[in-house]
């Protein structure tokens, strides 16, 4: 192993990124590879991480280490507030590590209107970052973070690994978190109940990053689509239901770990990752020693340079009519063809809502919507947008879009009329503290966006589609009552 010393390494810590120093210096020769939590080598690393877990739990509240520290880099638990916690722990005197969390705390991106493009390059950070630590805690060089893998079919479908729910045990105890959905810590599938799978991969279907129209891009569904769902069906408000808790959960690391397993699938798969300005960005994170080092985004496109690969990648999805027509569709404008008009927006509650679309007040005298279809061309798309998703509190549920649900028809037996999935997980305004809220923006509003090309087309044929066709959205469970939840515009587009 070279040496070098902490001199040396403060003084080019802003420039060089703490997995490129490590790779240089710590004698990491081959790619490190992430495995499966129900493989064996995963179940060894569970074993591993759940000690380490223990250790950062035990350490001083002021180390970098510390397992609150870094729960806190993603966000300061909602109870209280950044500067109330730094103030709390650190207490008036300056000092490094007080520096270093005043950098680092509340740098989660993008859960309050930074750009949503940084999603998946500063999670990847976080977990590598985070990861380092574990294996400078357990002094295990070979230890690597296992994936939950949710998505699987079969009876491990969406079901929480064992070492996660064992409460007493004397080794995984600490990986356990009471304050879990029941499905989660009873060892059932957390989607269970749901409608369609929102435990799907469909984001891999998308064409490109970033989003175009009536595109979402592979960030922003991926995003927005599995990784929230996962959040919300996983734990609560005081969990991984709710942004500023859901660090707090040892399954949070996995979770993430899977996240960045799909982005690196999509990659593999001919997914192109974008240059733009914002790849310059920085964030500065700790190295297990507590040194401060600064990452920049585009150092973090490539994972075999950062030296880890994982044991296994999601194949490239069948060539859907979707992929196929959405890589064409990506270089042309959205046509708005009909809205929902609710001063407002549309509220949301216990019981489904159903509005309807309506194409008065669109610009050019839009013609009707069963002429509009007719005149699309082949090769376009209809999908029905949703934007300007807000809640006073977490509603700790999914809600469910359908089209043209018939009057009567409970959500439960319209699967003919399904559209998608929504999650309110990050539609709070968070206050990110000390101007960081501000430090990254330049990202479009997020919206959902469901395909809804062929449903449409079998509503027309037949003849359920009016002119003014309804949207219905319906929650799973009861939702918190103090949510508020609203969907401020809901748009049917061609492009």
């Amino acid at each position: 192993m070279t040496s070098i010393s902490r001199r040396d390494f403060v003084r080019g810590a802003a420039a060089v990124p703490l997995s490129f120093w490590l790779l240089k210096y710590a004698g990491a020769q081959e790619p490190r590879v992430r495995y499966d939590a129900r493989s064996p080598k995963g179940q060894e690393m569970l074993k591993i991480y759940a000690g380490a877990v223990k250790s950062m739990q035990a350490l001083a509240a002021t180390d970098p280490s510390n397992w609150t520290f870094q729960w806190y880099t993603h966000f300061v638990k909602g109870s209280t507030t950044k500067s109330a916690e730094i103030s709390r722990i650190f207490g008036p005197a300056p000092s490094p590590h007080k520096d270093l969390a005043l950098a680092m705390w509340n740098t989660c991106q993008a859960h309050s209107g930074q750009n949503e493009n940084l999603f998946l390059p500063w999670h990847r950070m976080f977990v590598l970052a985070f990861e380092n630590i574990v294996r400078a805690v357990s002094q295990r060089n070979d230890f690597t973070l296992p994936y939950w893998n949710y998505s699987v079919s079969g009876p491990t479908h969406g079901v929480l690994p064992d070492q996660f729910r064992m409460k007493d045990d004397p080794v995984f105890g600490p990986l356990y978190v009471a304050e879990r959905n029941s499905l989660a810590n009873a060892g059932k599938p957390i989607d269970q109940g749901q409608p369609n799978n929102p435990l799907g991969l469909q984001a891999l279907n998308q064409p490109q990053y970033s989003p175009s129209g009536a595109l979402q891009g592979f960030c922003l569904a991926l995003d927005s689509g599995l990784h929230g769902n996962v959040h919300v069906l996983t734990g609560n408000t005081q969990n991984m239901g709710a942004v500023p808790w859901a660090a707090r959960d040892p399954i949070f690391w996995l979770h993430h770990c899977n996240i960045d397993r799909l982005w690196a699938s999509w990659n593999a798969n001919g997914g192109v990752n974008p240059k733009a300005p914002w790849n310059d960005d920085t964030f500065v994170f700790a190295d297990p020693k507590g040194n401060r080092v600064v990452a920049k985004v585009s150092d973090y496109f490539n994972i075999r340079a950062l030296g880890y690969s994982y044991d296994r990648l999601e194949p490239k999805p069948s060539r859907s009519p979707f992929a196929l027509a959405a890589a064409s569709a990506s270089s042309r404008k959205p046509q708005r063809t009909a809205r929902v008009s609710v001063d407002g927006g549309v509220a949301l509650g216990a019981a489904p809502v159903r509005v309807q679309l309506d194409t008065a007040g669109m610009q050019e005298s839009a013609p009707p919507l069963s002429q509009t279809l007719q005149l699309a061309a082949k090769e376009q798309r209809a999908f029905l947008v949703l934007s300007k998703l807000e809640a006073q509190v977490q509603p700790e549920v999914l809600y469910h879009v359908y089209l043209e649900l018939p009057e009567g028809t409970t959500p439960e037996k319209g699967v003919d009329y399904y559209v998608g999935t929504l999650t309110f997980f990050d539609a709070l305004k968070l206050d990110h503290g000390d101007a960081e809220h501000s430090a990254h923006t330049g990202g479009e509003d997020k919206f959902y966006s469901f395909d809804v090309t062929d449903l449409l087309r079998r509503l027309r044929v037949s003849k359920v589609l009016g002119e003014r066709p309804s949207v219905t959205i319906a929650p799973v469970g009861e939702p918190a009552s103090a949510a508020k939840a609203v969907v401020g515009t809901i748009e049917l587009q061609m492009q």
